[in-house]
C-alpha cells in the first residue's frame, strides 16, 4: 500500500499567475533551459496556459489525442499471433494454461481501474510535454484501483537524466524534491512536442500583434476631400465638416468641383502577416502529425484527400498506441505478474489497438478470398478483429 504524494490543492497560488503575460523569447529560453536542468515548475505551468491559448495549437493536439482515445485495447497472450510481445515475455510455450492465467488477472485489474480512460488521457499528454506520471492507487486487497494524474509542474530532476522527484507546492527554481518509489507509478517519456511549439506559439502571437497594429493604422484607408477650386477661407470650416460627416456615414452632399481621394497612407503592396500565419501554422501541423506531409500536400474535401488524413492519423495513431502499451507492460504487467506468478514467465500484456475505419468489412473480405483458395481464418481470431459473434 502507498500513501498519496501528490496533493492538487498544493500549488493553488499558481491559479493566479499568468505566465502568458509579458513572455519573451529571452524568457522562453531560460525556461527552456531550465527543463533541460530538469526544473520543470515555470516551463510546465507555461506549456498548460499555451496548450490552451492557442486554436491551432490545441485542434492539432486534440486530433492526435482523439486518435488514440479511439482505440481498444485488450489482453494478449504471447502465444497469440499479433505484435511482437514485450520484451519481459518468454518463448512461445508448449501449455497455454499459464498464459490463460495471467491474462484473466491482467483483464480483471485493468477492468478494476476506475479511471483509466481519463489516465490514458493524461499519459497523451507526455508525448506533449515530454513526460507524464500516473501514481498507483490501491485498494484494501492491493490491487490497483486508480492511477492519480501528477501534473508536471510538480516534477523535478537532478540534471536531464536524474530521477523523478516531487516538487512539493510546485516551487519555482527549485533542483532537488522529495524522492519517489518508482514502482507505485507508470511514467511516460518521449521528446516534448512543447519544446518546439513553444516558440512558434510566440511568434504567432507576436505577429497577430503587429498585425493587429498594422490594421488600426492601415486598415482603413485615410480619405482627403478636395474642395472646389478658389474655395474662400470661410467655408473650410464647413467643407471639414461635410469631409467628417461622410466618413462616419458614407453618403452626404459635396459642393460642385469637389473630390474625394483614398490614401493607402504606407501600406504598400500589404504586409507579410497572412504568409507568416500560414508559415507557422505549418510548421505546427508538422509537428504535431509526426512531421508527416500528407496532411499539407493534400488538398480539397474529396476522397483522395480524406483517404490521405485519414491514414495519416491511423499512422500516427498506430505508434502512439504501440509506446503507450509498452509503458503499461513495463510499469503494471511486468511488476504485476512477477508477483502473482513469482519465478514464472512472463505470457501475456496489455495492448491497445487503435480503431479501423470498416476494419471488419475488410477483415471478411480476407477471410473470403482465403476460403476461396483453401484457407480457413480461426474463428476466435475473426471474432475478435470483426466484433461479430460467430457460429458455425
Amino acid at each position: 500500500m502507498s500513501i498519496s504524494i501528490f496533493n492538487a490543492k498544493s500549488n493553488l497560488w499558481r491559479e493566479s499567475y499568468n505566465p502568458l503575460r509579458g513572455m519573451t523569447l529571452p524568457r522562453l529560453g531560460s525556461l527552456l533551459e531550465a527543463g533541460e536542468r530538469g526544473q520543470y515548475a515555470d516551463l510546465q505551468w507555461f506549456y498548460h496556459y499555451m496548450e490552451r491559448s492557442d486554436a491551432m495549437i490545441y485542434a492539432v493536439m486534440q486530433r492526435r489525442r482523439a486518435a488514440l482515445l479511439d482505440s481498444d485495447w485488450s489482453i494478449r497472450k504471447v502465444a497469440e499471433p499479433g505484435p511482437v510481445a514485450p520484451a519481459a515475455a518468454a518463448p512461445v510455450p508448449q501449455d497455454n494454461v499459464l498464459a490463460d492465467e495471467q491474462a484473466a488477472l491482467l483483464t480483471e485489474v485493468y477492468d478494476g481501474i476506475e479511471n483509466f480512460r481519463d489516465a490514458l488521457a493524461f499519459l497523451y499528454t507526455g508525448w506533449v510535454r515530454g513526460f507524464a506520471h500516473l501514481e498507483k492507487h490501491y485498494a484494501e486487497d492491493g490491487t490497483i484501483h486508480r492511477l492519480e494524474t501528477v501534473e508536471q509542474w510538480f516534477w523535478v530532476r537532478d540534471g536531464m537524466f536524474g530521477d523523478w522527484e516531487y516538487n512539493e507546492n510546485a516551487v519555482s527554481g527549485r533542483r532537488r524534491g522529495i524522492p519517489i518509489e518508482r514502482e507505485n507509478f507508470v511514467i511516460f517519456e518521449a521528446v516534448a512536442m512543447n519544446r518546439m511549439l513553444a516558440q512558434l506559439y510566440l511568434r504567432r502571437a507576436l505577429n497577430i500583434r503587429g498585425w493587429d497594429s498594422f490594421l488600426e493604422v492601415f486598415g482603413v484607408p485615410s480619405v482627403f476631400l478636395i474642395g472646389p477650386p478658389n474655395t474662400p477661407e470661410s467655408k473650410e470650416s464647413e467643407y471639414q465638416t461635410i469631409a467628417e460627416n461622410l466618413i462616419s456615414d458614407g453618403r452626404g452632399y459635396l459642393p460642385n468641383g469637389s473630390d474625394i481621394k483614398y490614401v493607402n497612407g504606407g501600406g504598400g503592396q500589404g504586409a507579410p502577416f497572412l504568409q507568416h500565419m500560414e508559415y507557422i501554422d505549418r510548421q505546427i501541423t508538422l509537428i504535431g502529425t509526426g512531421g508527416l506531409l500528407t496532411m499539407l500536400a493534400e488538398s480539397g474535401s474529396g476522397t483522395l484527400a480524406g483517404n490521405a488524413h485519414q491514414s495519416t492519423f491511423l499512422q500516427i495513431a498506430r505508434g502512439d498506441a504501440a509506446a503507450l502499451s509498452e509503458v503499461f507492460q513495463r510499469d503494471i504487467d511486468v511488476p504485476l505478474l512477477r508477483q502473482a506468478f513469482p519465478g514464472q514467465p512472463v505470457q501475456a500484456y496489455f495492448q491497445f489497438t487503435p480503431a479501423v475505419p470498416d476494419e471488419g468489412s475488410k477483415v471478411i473480405q480476407d477471410a473470403a478470398a482465403l476460403a476461396g483458395v483453401g484457407y480457413v481464418m480461426d474463428r476466435a481470431e475473426l471474432s475478435e478483429r470483426t466484433g461479430y459473434t460467430l457460429q458455425a
